[in-house]
């Protein structure tokens, strides 16, 4: 279960780069480094595990009252996927619309941008292969 000593809200602040299009690796890479090192990323991969919602009573069974173990889970789930929600910029927000858990947010958002990086590191392998000087200054060839 998360660390619950530590406020989600403050976290907000060390996550200062909002997820786009084109950045998925550095904002990926600077998410997981915060929440790991709070160890709050265990909603994220999905290892911590919604406990049973309700009370399971010995002698009528499963009963409409929720468990506390429930209502913790949920309560920080919930904190972390606004967390999260804040890191993404309007076009990447899109991606996590009617998800309800912080595991369904970042399996949907792996979905969408691991592939894209994936790609652009293809890209940018190519670009690398073929950059030639031509008439371009040293600076200007070192910093292509």
């Amino acid at each position: 279960m998360a660390s619950s000593g530590v406020k989600i809200e403050g976290l907000l602040g060390m996550l200062t780069i909002k997820l786009t299009d084109k950045n998925f690796s550095k904002w990926v890479f600077q998410f997981k480094s915060v929440l790991k090192g709070y160890k709050l990323f265990d909603h994220f991969d999905g290892t911590a595990v919604c406990p049973p919602k309700f009370v399971i009573d010995t002698t009528s069974g499963v009963t409409s009252v929720l468990t506390e173990a429930f209502l913790e889970w949920e309560s920080i789930d919930l904190a972390l996927l606004s967390l999260l929600i804040a890191t993404l910029s309007d076009e990447s927000i899109e991606h996590v619309l009617g998800c309800k858990t912080a595991h369904e947010a970042w399996s949907n958002l792996q979905d969408r941008y691991a592939s894209i990086s994936k790609a652009r590191v293809n890209t940018l392998k190519t670009e690398f292969q073929t950059i030639q000087k031509g008439g371009d200054s040293i600076d200007q060839y070192l910093s292509k």
